[in-house]
């Protein structure tokens, strides 16, 4: 049962009675209804992926997207760069703060922090719900990149410790421990959830990579739509797979190369040791006729050639009940 600060996200607020018009131009997915919540592509107009997002639809003409920290200057400029009128957008990385809470305890903890039984029907997954904690107002996000049951609760910056204090208290016997980045980039190998600057980035196509899953192929107008129509059309040379390594003392990290025999097919986008599971995993871009599970490998770390499989079943919750559940 883990605590994690939310601060290395971008957060963005787009408002005005353009907003969703405006969005579903913007990102290849369509906006979500009013209290759900989306994932999606943002494309370039070559169809390549300049922004991997969460969109929570809070309200009619306003919706909170949250992607990566470190490019929000590069995404503030896109945004403004297909600014119109009628839409405002505004960065509130800074004063919009809170926690993520994750594991089996999850659900117990927001009930006794909520007052309330925080079941899959009163919020359910991917969805957005408003409470309030003694006079701290928050918002609940139904969420997890860890892989396990989670979620993810907004104030603003003023609040955020009374809220920690809230959570500590409605954690004991439960326990509750603060996480990092590096836990969790460690729990999202167990799932092979993507991560940006890794797997998705401006190099790479949503085919490639697995995020033409979140493009809604029936918008007929957003940005980067014909390239990713042609490369449904004809799918392109690589794509990403997960990989179990029998890895000594020393994970892959990137950019590894991945031979098949004595030829160099791929490299690894990103690896580590998932920690639950005591695998040593890597995420990486082969040739899209040889992206089969059992196939077998060799990654070179530390020049030393280490056996890898291909595989694409989960090494947690492998069906999705206890994220989703």
């Amino acid at each position: 049962m883990g605590i994690n600060e939310i601060h290395n996200f971008g957060k963005y607020v787009v408002s005005g009675p353009n907003a969703v018009e405006w969005l579903n131009r913007i990102m290849a997915n369509r906006v979500p209804e009013i209290g759900r919540v989306a994932l999606t592509p943002m494309l370039s107009p070559r169809g390549r992926i300049i922004g991997d997002f969460t969109m929570a639809r809070i309200a009619e003409d306003r919706v909170q997207l949250t992607a990566s920290f470190a490019a929000q200057n590069y995404h503030m400029r896109w945004f403004l760069a297909q600014a119109t009128a009628g839409v405002e957008i505004e960065n509130v990385s800074k004063s919009l703060v809170g926690f993520q809470i994750a594991g089996p305890n999850a659900r117990t903890l927001l009930s006794r922090l909520l007052g309330m039984e925080a079941t899959t029907d009163a919020i359910p997954f991917m969805t957005v719900h408003y409470a309030e904690v003694g006079p701290i107002p928050i918002r609940v996000q139904r969420l997890s990149y860890t892989g396990d049951l989670g979620y993810e609760l907004y104030c603003t910056s003023d609040h955020q410790v009374p809220l920690y204090n809230a959570l500590a208290a409605a954690g004991e016997g439960l326990g509750l421990k603060p996480f990092g980045m590096r836990a969790m980039m460690s729990l999202r190998l167990e799932k092979f959830f993507g991560s940006w600057l890794r797997e998705f980035k401006p190099d790479y196509t949503p085919a490639e990579t697995g995020l033409d899953r979140f493009i809604s192929w029936k918008k007929n107008d957003f940005i980067g739509r014909d390239a990713v129509m042609a490369e449904r059309e004809t799918p392109p040379h690589r794509q990403l797979v997960a990989m179990l390594v029998d890895a000594d003392d020393a994970d892959a990290v990137a950019w590894e190369p991945i031979f098949d025999g004595d030829d160099v097919i791929g490299f690894v986008t990103s690896g580590g040791y998932a920690h639950y599971s005591r695998k040593s995993v890597a995420l990486g871009l082969i040739p899209r006729e040889r992206a089969e599970d059992g196939a077998v490998f060799d990654i070179e770390i530390l020049g030393q050639r280490r056996r890898a499989t291909v595989t694409s079943t989960l090494l947690v919750d492998a069906d999705g009940a206890r994220m989703r559940g």
